[in-house]
């Protein structure tokens, strides 16, 4: 004789609790089913979030050291490539790149991905200078301020 099981586990109730499980999750995610297999717009859960952390990155150059690197910090995940540079230099300054472009991942923000090398001509006035060092995947582009102090003498 062959036993039958019963359970109010299986059957319809099973899976109106498992559809209703569902929709909790997708709440708290929030997202609905629908916005994560919607093929008009990008995935939800393959969207790019970064950011470009500032470390309020400031650098002194002088007559004798007129050249300095600034750190590029990244939190977040990202599924581009990202480019980076810098902006707004004084008159005939240059700028360079290393470990860039940065290749799709992820970061907490906590360690250098890239660096910006500069170099400003020895002959640049002595003042304070605020250029912009800008990531960009293609579509999104972030900058951030960072210093350079031209002086008479650095203290190194």
């Amino acid at each position: 004789m062959k036993r039958q099981v019963t359970s109010k586990w299986f059957g319809k109730p099973r899976l109106i609790l498992a559809a209703l499980i569902l929709v909790v999750l997708f709440q708290f995610a929030g997202a609905l089913p629908a916005q994560i297999t919607n093929a008009s717009a990008q995935p939800i859960l393959a969207r790019t979030r970064w950011q470009l952390v500032d470390y309020q990155q400031s650098a002194c150059f002088s007559s004798s050291a007129t050249t300095a690197y600034y750190g590029i910090w990244i939190k977040g995940r990202w599924t581009r490539p990202i480019d980076i540079g810098i902006s707004n230099l004084p008159s005939g300054g240059t700028y360079w790149t290393s470990y860039a472009p940065i290749p799709p991942g992820s970061s907490d923000g906590v360690y250098s991905l890239a660096y910006v090398g500069v170099q400003i001509p020895s002959t640049t006035p002595v003042g304070i200078y605020t250029a912009s060092l800008w990531a960009s995947d293609g579509r999104v582009t972030q900058s951030v301020p960072v210093t350079l102090e031209v002086k008479t003498r650095c203290g190194y």
